[in-house]
């Protein structure tokens, strides 16, 4: 009887000690989300920058006169550029009902950002009736605080509205490959074709390399897992390519207007990748992508350049050994579900590296591969760790070495721990930050202002406002569009919204500067 009590009251006090972690793991996530959405705003960029400028000028122009078509939600620049029409669509509805506020956009990145979290607690729970432990609760938290992560210093990713609408690319990219799976698993093929034809369509270039990813992934699994040999393999790839053979052709008919990276050779490309290799090229290129999600710069003031150097090297070293057993792993186990998404989502990112290096280290140097601006998508490759060591954790066979085995067991532990850990650091600095970014934007908002009252006038713009260096004629019509449509620094409802702005009224423009020039940039 004492034997009984005693064991009824051992496995009372383990599911007490589950339902403490499972808590536990949904305030960290909760509080994670609640963090990001309050900073995003209270601190995200709402005034126009960077690509903004371009959108406004070949899309949005578009819709203000009455002349918007579908093809312009795909309109994109010559070069490496992306047609991003979700995030055309959000601009659209900012421009209709917020007085292009872009906060929106940062907004609507962190719920889907929200979205991928909830994905992946589906992904890492156990089914129905198998056994949950600490581990997985764990991950997810983990997971949580990468996605809702304040990294990069000033937080960039998302006080720049366009980084944090990445989110959206990842949250779709995230349910094709849940469509794939789900195609393997039943054999009906209209969800995956559906799937891919909006990923397609909605990411562009992107979705080509999600693509090649995906059915490199059933290539190895259909090679390693026997038990997923269960179907006629062809039928999936063949869905996938006709779909995307479908969407490429379309975007040959989608126009292609501005752009300031002209194509060049390949033998040019590959010269100037040559010389950006020799000149620590050989290292960033191989370490940053890798420490960028863990932490951009360092979080400790007490740790300065050198010191942090040295601490990036390490991460990179010990990231590089967590990626050859991840590789060990994909070679050797079962597939399910949540593997065959770690392994296409550890594929994408290598994609996106690869092609942020060909395309844009050779002309922009070796440490674009370091911008804060793709820290949302290097994450990605701690997220697939993370659900290839919940996957694989109990299927492998353990090594025969105790310690071995707990050390096995108490890296990923720490690891997570530590992601955990530095989001403190990590918040405090961006919070920290908020003040300044606030006078920034208000210097940014009075440059706009005076150029649209005189764009004749050079002055000394700030890094974001690129279309300063545009020519005198296009700065003069869309900075008139902004002030005669009350939009975006002129918005007295934006000008209400973030009280740190200046309150500018429609200024006139000399009628020598009102040419209506409707080329690009």
């Amino acid at each position: 009887m004492n034997l009984a009590q005693t064991d009824l009251g051992m496995k009372d006090a383990q599911s007490r000690n589950k339902l403490a972690i499972r808590g536990l793991a949904y305030f960290v996530a909760g509080l994670a989300f609640l963090n990001t959405l309050y900073f995003v705003l209270r601190a995200t960029c709402p005034v126009m920058r960077d690509d903004d400028w371009y959108f406004l000028d070949v899309f949005l122009r578009k819709a203000i006169d009455g002349t918007l078509g579908f093809a312009d939600f795909f309109v994109k620049r010559l070069g490496p550029d992306h047609a991003q029409p979700l995030f055309k669509l959000v601009l659209l509805g900012e421009w209709r009902y917020f007085g292009l506020d872009l906060t929106l956009g940062a907004i609507l990145g962190v719920f889907a950002a929200a979205g991928c979290a909830l994905v992946y607690l589906r992904l890492i729970m156990p089914k129905q009736g198998e056994r949950t432990d600490s581990a997985c609760y764990l991950a997810w938290a983990a997971i949580c605080a990468l996605l809702f992560s304040l990294n990069g210093g000033t937080a960039s990713q998302w006080t720049w509205p366009l980084n944090a609408l990445l989110n959206i690319t990842n949250l779709v990219i995230l349910l094709f490959l849940l469509a794939t799976w789900h195609a393997h698993k039943t054999r009906h093929y209209m969800l995956l074709s559906v799937a891919t034809l909006f990923l397609g369509f909605s990411s562009d270039d992107q979705a080509l390399v999600t693509v090649i990813a995906t059915v490199l992934t059933l290539l190895l699994m259909q090679w390693v897992d026997r038990e997923q040999r269960n179907q006629p393999f062809w039928k999936i790839p063949l869905v996938i390519v006709v779909c995307m053979v479908v969407v490429r052709i379309a975007y040959r008919f989608f126009p292609v207007v501005g752009g300031g990276l002209q194509s060049q050779t390949f033998a040019h490309e590959l010269g100037l990748l040559i010389e950006r290799f020799g000149d620590q090229g050989w290292w960033m290129w191989a370490v940053y992508p890798l420490t960028v999600p863990v932490s951009d710069g360092s979080p400790f003031r007490f740790l300065g350049p050198t010191a942090w150097l040295a601490t990036v090297v390490v991460i990179g070293l010990v990231l590089i050994v967590a990626h050859v057993w991840f590789w060990r792993k994909a070679f050797r186990c079962q597939y399910n579900r949540t593997i065959f998404v770690a392994v296409a989502t550890m594929l994408v990112i290598y994609g996106w590296a690869a092609g942020i290096v060909l395309f844009r280290v050779g002309y922009f140097g070796n440490w674009d591969v370091h911008a804060p601006r793709y820290i949302v998508l290097y994450t990605g490759h701690l997220i697939a760790l993370l659900l290839m060591w919940i996957a694989t954790r109990e299927s492998a066979p353990q090594p025969s070495s105790t310690q071995f085995r707990s050390v096995g067991r108490f890296l990923p532990v720490v690891g997570c721990l530590i992601l955990l850990l530095l989001q403190i650091p990590l918040s405090v600095n961006a919070w920290r930050a908020r003040p300044s970014l606030h006078l920034y934007y208000a210097k940014m908002a009075m440059q706009i202002d005076a150029l649209a009252a005189d764009p004749r006038q050079h002055i000394d713009c700030l890094p974001q406002l690129t279309f300063c260096s545009w020519p005198e004629h296009k700065r003069a019509e869309l900075t008139r569009m902004l002030s005669q449509n009350e939009l975006n620094v002129f918005s007295p409802r934006m000008q209400k919204m973030h009280s740190y702005l200046p309150k500018l009224r429609p200024a006139p423009v000399a009628s020598s500067n009102a040419t209506s020039d409707k080329s690009g940039p």
